[in-house]
């Protein structure tokens, strides 16, 4: 009965392809060379049927079909097995883990950030109407709205000397002409020299700071008094011109 049940197997792996018709004529596989190359074709996934008709040798006794069909199959499970360590091992359920929704707006989110630090009861960072009001951070502001001013005005004026059709003088012979008091005009000329003058003198205190000096909130203060005070003089004296 054993035999006869190995020689219907026999039959069935060879109409399935896993084993050869010369095997059914008396031809054996060695089986560590078989377990190898069974191993290997397993492991890269390809039929195992070209890799049993390779190794095969002649003039020897046919194994059993039944022993072929238990080692195939322990390679089959022992490549499942692999495939689901392997998968396990490299884990991709991390990559997909930490993946941000991509279905919400940047209006979303943020009204989902808010919404979380009103309940968490966060305290609100602090700004420029939380702040008291110092000489420095005056001073700073000052700094930046001068530039502002000086970069306008310096642009405004390379316009219209592009654009206008007049020189200079004729323009200014039109201010005079409008007869304005010395008090109007010291206060304008006084207004076009403060940016400069401020810009000026705080520049060079910036690059006393870059030298790494006056950082001390006294020697901040100092400098910030002798600053204001330079600047209020070279305004008058250029607007007195």
């Amino acid at each position: 009965m054993v035999a006869a049940k190995c020689c219907h197997e026999n039959k069935c792996l060879e109409e399935g392809g896993l084993m050869s018709s010369s095997s059914a004529r008396g031809e054996r596989w060695p089986e560590p060379a078989l377990s190898a190359e069974l191993g290997r074709c397993a492991f890269l996934g390809t039929c195992a049927a070209p890799i049993i008709a390779v190794v095969r040798v002649k003039n020897g006794l046919p194994q059993r079909s039944c022993e072929l069909r238990v080692l195939f199959m322990a390679v089959l499970q022992t490549r499942y097995v692999g495939r689901r360590c392997l998968l396990a091992r490299l884990g991709p359920s991390l990559s997909v883990r930490h993946v941000v929704p991509m279905g919400t707006t940047a209006k979303e989110e943020m009204a989902r950030f808010w919404e979380k630090n009103t309940k968490s009861n966060r305290p609100m960072s602090p700004h420029i109407s939380i702040y008291k009001w110092s000489l420095p951070m005056a001073m700073s502001i000052t700094h930046r709205g001068t530039g502002i001013a000086l970069s306008l005005g310096v642009s405004l004026f390379g316009l219209a000397a592009l654009l206008l059709p007049e020189q200079f003088p004729h323009y200014l012979a039109m201010v005079k002409s409008l007869s304005l008091g010395p008090a109007l005009i010291y206060s304008a000329k006084f207004a076009l020299a403060f940016p400069l003058s401020y810009h000026t003198w705080n520049g060079i205190r910036h690059l006393v700071w870059d030298l790494g000096k006056g950082f001390k909130i006294p020697q901040v203060n100092q400098s910030g008094v002798l600053v204001l005070i330079l600047t209020l003089l070279s305004s008058a004296g250029l607007a007195a011109m």
